[in-house]
């Protein structure tokens, strides 16, 4: 094989080298392309999560917060109604005496 032939080798070498080196940067890249595109598209994701899980806690608050409210305003008026009850029931001297003296004043205002 003459020295012609040998540099021709050579240099289709050193061409199918460079070729198959830019390929492997190609798919380098690539790659990096796609661990940035799943990383992006997880983020994302993981925020849309978060402003759904903020957005219900606040709706079970918010529900929450009802329920204790209509549990307070029954509990009063249960005990309104138990208190209102016993007084009407129960007769005692203090309930007369200021019922006469409700009466007398009325009387004096007249």
């Amino acid at each position: 094989m003459n020295s012609q032939e040998q540099l021709t080798k050579s240099f289709a070498a050193a061409d199918d080298l460079v070729k198959k080196f830019w390929d492997m940067w190609m798919v380098g890249l690539g790659s990096v392309t796609w661990t940035n595109d799943q990383m992006e598209a997880m983020a994302k994701k993981y925020l849309a999560q978060r402003q759904q899980a903020r957005e219900e806690s606040g709706r079970v608050i918010e529900e929450l917060i009802k329920q204790v409210q209509n549990n307070q305003a029954h509990s009063q008026k249960l005990v309104q109604d138990t208190v209102s009850s016993l007084f009407s029931t129960v007769d005692t001297p203090f309930s007369a005496f200021f019922e006469d003296f409700t009466k007398k004043m009325q009387e004096l205002v007249k």
